[in-house]
């Protein structure tokens, strides 16, 4: 039975009843923005590398306005497929690829994905990526370093959560949010990666301090901590 509800929330149909769910997690909750936003400009400038944990992403989408939506690279099979369809039935365009493979082209598409990512940000766009790579939670891989430096578009870390939520028993920790919720977007202070001969290691550390900084405080403001 499992199996088949995993099959089915896969399919086209499973992933369109998904992202109904989210439209209502998103209009029945009360959104709050840190840093405080309120002319909704966020996302209008960059462009921006967004990097989020995995797992936590599901209502990204509803941080932007409609129709300046950040392209999200997503995994081309399992979980990842399911969130990437159910968010282009929200208007998200997507680039499917694997941050694992992403220096060299493998069947997950990972060196594909990475020159599509560079075209979309030397044309002035944004992209949404997962730090964290597959089984190894909250832990910045290479992926994203590798991006922002031969780009030169800065990393901004983001985090979201949602009062009311349920925290699955998967690799990743995820988050299924609840509607009628405080849903809380916290965003970080960019980071940038030289273009240099800089170990990608200190900027992998440095971007995993600040998602976990980012997340920890949603999570204080989610629960009833000070806005």
């Amino acid at each position: 039975m499992k199996d088949a509800i995993k099959t089915f929330m896969r399919g086209p149909f499973g992933s369109y009843l998904l992202s109904l769910y989210l439209r209502f997690v998103s209009a029945t909750s009360r959104h709050i923005y840190v840093p405080a936003d309120p002319d909704n400009k966020f996302g209008t400038d960059g462009p921006y590398i967004y990097a989020t944990w995995h797992g936590h992403s599901f209502i990204f989408a509803s941080r932007f306005r409609a129709r300046v939506y950040p392209t999200l690279m997503v995994a081309a099979h399992g979980d990842g497929r399911m969130v990437g369809q159910a968010v282009a039935y929200m208007g998200v365009p997507l680039v499917y690829g694997s941050g694992t493979t992403i220096e060299t082209d493998t069947p997950k598409g990972g060196a594909r994905a990475a020159l599509q990512l560079l075209k979309i940000l030397r044309a002035g766009k944004s992209v949404t990526m997962t730090a964290d790579v597959p089984k190894i939670s909250q832990q910045a891989g290479p992926g994203v370093i590798l991006i922002a430096r031969k780009s030169g578009v800065p990393i901004m870390p983001v985090a979201m959560t949602t009062s009311r939520r349920r925290v699955l028993n998967t690799w990743d920790k995820m988050q299924w949010h609840l509607p009628f919720s405080k849903l809380v977007f916290v965003a970080g202070d960019p980071i940038f990666v030289p273009k240099d001969g800089s170990n990608p290691e200190v900027y992998q550390t440095a971007l995993t301090e600040a998602l976990n900084v980012v997340q920890e405080r949603a999570y204080q403001i989610a629960d009833g901590g000070p806005e």
